[in-house]
């Protein structure tokens, strides 16, 4: 008996000491593995190479001596350096080169190509192109893969004409520096500390998330609050969306809380003249047209209906945000402020409205997975691309996912209690009705009112006693939203249903769009399926354009795959059947359906009225994940702690791991904007943190 209970002992001190294992592992990372080649490159230091014989292109103009400005188009391959009589090993070579007269934040960045000779060839071959970024001296050193000695070496400077070269150094076979990031460290620590803590027999899974105390709370909070300092991160490192937000068309609620400050629903700017002599002012290419025979301008995407300019995008972020604000303050409220509060909000949201849902159908969740679930939802709900470029289309989408998120959690929560609460439940019904005025397409997922209420009607805790109370609570929400809204569109456009996307100066001619039933497989496709383009270089994602054989004008833009594709956790809410014997109520098993159904639809009616756009994808993403989490509730239900749970949370956090990397690595791409121009410094700062071995 001594000797088992010595044996169990020693096994839970290596427990307790494999976390301060793991944090030595992430140290000695960062020191040794993350940096080996600064380690390597100190057994270079006998054959270096000060200096190269420089012969200068035709395409560079000496101003000095380490001054050249370049002379010809960028892309003529004459401003060039030639090192000559090198004729030995060349492990690596050091380009310091700075723009002295750099006008944008692109031009911190200086594409260089090299061609070399070596022992293969008197040939010259070409190495692939690199960006020597001002401030990022790791992407000053370039590790070279030659066979023998290196003969001769051919710089290239891919830059501008006229612009102003520093060569800082030109030199070989170098010491590279030591390059120590907290960061980075940080994050492998935490990484291999939540690998540890969320393997299948960890004894973090034992705790129940009705279980939790404040320590759990405290640890959601954490979350919480890295997902929001990471969200503001991502935003303040976009200079250009700043820059972009004070275009007119960017500044539609700003310049509608102006007019509705004033009592009038259209914005206080005359359309030119030339849109009212136009005989079709909706067909993009007869305004084209006009706008070459006239030096007048209109506002892109604005409502043009009888003279007068309308916002047609949804007034509840206008009513809620932004007329308050400049009511307050006379000042207008900043496009990515409401992007971030909008975007808290759903954050918050998600973490709270899971935490009901399990409370309500799945008590036998552990913690756990339930900070996983929360985690993949927030992340994989494609929110990161609207934090990067923070725009004025992505507020109405914002505001409706706030809105769903809280009003659901406010439905569940009305149904904790013995009573039932009526105010949570008209709040919820508040909330709900909303997203009319915000995103339309999204009142769908009012659907799960269906399986939320339906055990409480049966029972008669609602619809019961008190049944005019109830049905007050849960409808006079609704009605009050409806008429606002209904009221808002009447004194607009002379319609209570009329919302004003028919009269839209975009390049699609509304008024005649119809329904084209040909494109729906396409657009399923597109949206969902679509494979992203995977490629070896950082951040290893390019856009996907779309294409195909439809016969028909095509609306659409380039994205980056569809939601499934770069979920993959998502196939499981296009096979429910597979979950039909879980352990869950039926409410819950048909909610998935309603929510893959909802989504499907949604998608049909985004992609015919506004064409494949990717930002549509966060419309419905966060229904999949809310589906998929109602049928892997379930099968946590039935199968937690055995040798097949095991396997299914192997195979659950491969998945997790997956939509993090990608939705993380998105954060560095765009459809719109370029990182990598509009922040070359943190763009390659972060490419170099990651590809440590470039």
């Amino acid at each position: 008996m001594k000797k088992l209970n010595g044996k169990v002992l020693f096994q839970k001190a290596m427990l307790h000491k494999i976390p301060l294992f793991l944090c030595f592992l992430g140290v000695f990372l960062e020191l040794f593995v993350f940096n080996y080649m600064h380690w390597m490159s100190l057994t270079w230091q006998k054959e270096h190479i000060p200096a190269f014989n420089w012969l200068v292109g035709e395409g560079l103009e000496k101003v000095d001596n380490t001054l050249f400005r370049i002379t010809e188009p960028e892309g003529e391959e004459t401003a060039t350096i030639e090192f000559t009589d090198i004729n030995q090993e060349l492990h690596n070579i050091h380009i310091s080169l700075l723009v002295e007269n750099a006008s944008t934040a692109a031009d911190k960045a200086v594409n260089i190509q090299l061609k070399l000779k070596d022992a293969t060839s008197d040939y010259y071959f070409r190495i692939p192109e690199r960006d020597i970024v001002s401030g990022v001296s790791k992407s000053e050193y370039i590790r070279l893969h030659l066979c023998g000695d290196a003969k001769e070496a051919l710089l290239i400077i891919n830059s501008a004409e006229g612009a102003l070269i520093r060569i800082r150094d030109i030199s070989g076979n170098v010491r590279v520096p030591f390059f120590f990031s907290p960061g980075r460290m940080l994050a492998v620590i935490i990484a291999l500390l939540a690998g540890y803590c969320l393997r299948p027999g960890s004894a973090f899974h034992k705790k129940l998330f009705i279980e939790h105390t404040l320590r759990g709370k405290l640890a959601i909070a954490v979350l919480v609050a890295l997902e929001l300092v990471f969200a503001v991160t991502v935003s303040q490192n976009n200079p250009q969306s700043r820059e972009n937000s004070k275009a007119v068309y960017q500044q539609q609620y700003q310049l509608l809380a102006h007019a509705l400050a004033k009592g009038q629903p259209w914005l206080d700017i005359e359309p030119d003249s030339f849109l009212a002599e136009l005989e079709d002012p909706y067909d993009y290419r007869i305004r084209s047209a006009a706008l070459m025979e006239t030096d007048g301008t209109y506002i892109w995407d604005a409502a043009y209906y009888q003279g007068k300019y309308y916002v047609y995008f949804g007034v509840v972020p206008e009513i809620l945000l932004f007329l308050p604000y400049y009511l307050v303050t006379g000042k207008d409220l900043s496009t990515t402020a409401v992007i971030l509060f909008e975007g808290g909000l759903f954050i918050i949201g998600v973490f709270v409205l899971l935490g009901a849902i399990i409370r309500h159908w799945f008590p036998k969740t552990p913690f756990s997975v339930y900070l996983v679930m929360a985690l993949l939802m927030v992340n994989g709900s494609g929110i990161w691309t609207y934090f990067r470029n923070p725009g004025f289309y992505e507020i109405p989408i914002l505001a409706a996912l706030a809105c769903g998120t809280w009003g659901l959690y406010f439905w569940f929560r009305s149904l904790s209690g013995e009573q039932i609460s009526r105010w949570r439940m008209s709040l919820g019904s508040l909330l709900l009705a909303m997203i009319a005025g915000c995103r339309p397409t999204l009142v769908l997922v009012t659907l799960l009112a269906i399986p939320i209420f339906w055990k409480p009607v049966k029972e008669k805790r609602i619809l019961g006693e008190h049944k005019v109370s109830d049905i007050t609570c849960f409808f006079v929400p609704v009605l009050f939203v409806a008429a606002g809204l209904m009221y808002y569109n009447y004194i607009r456009f002379g319609s209570v249903t009329d919302f004003g996307a028919m009269y839209n100066l975009t390049t699609q001619n509304m008024p005649k769009r119809e329904f084209i039933a040909g494109m729906i497989p396409m657009e399923l496709f597109t949206m969902l399926f679509q494979p992203p383009y995977v490629t070896g270089v950082f951040p290893y994602f390019q856009q996907v354009p779309i294409v195909s054989q439809y016969a028909g004008i095509l609306l659409g833009e380039s994205g980056f795959g569809g939601s499934v594709a770069v979920n993959l956790v998502l196939i499981f809410a296009f096979l429910p059947f597979m979950f039909r014997h879980m352990e869950y109520s039926l409410a819950a098993y048909a909610s998935s359906f309603i929510l893959l159904g909802s989504t499907l639809v949604i998608i049909v009616a985004d992609t015919q009225i506004g064409g494949i756009v990717p930002r549509y994808l966060v419309d419905f993403t966060w229904l999949l994940f809310l589906s998929v989490a109602f049928l892997l509730l379930g099968w946590n239900q039935k199968y937690y702690g055995t040798h097949f749970w095991k396997m299914g949370w192997l195979l659950f956090l491969a998945l997790f791991v997956q939509s993090m990397i990608f939705n993380g690595l998105t954060i560095f791409t765009d459809v719109y904007e370029k990182v990598e121009e509009f922040n070359p410094e943190w763009f390659y700062q972060a490419a170099h943190q990651i590809v440590f071995w470039m």
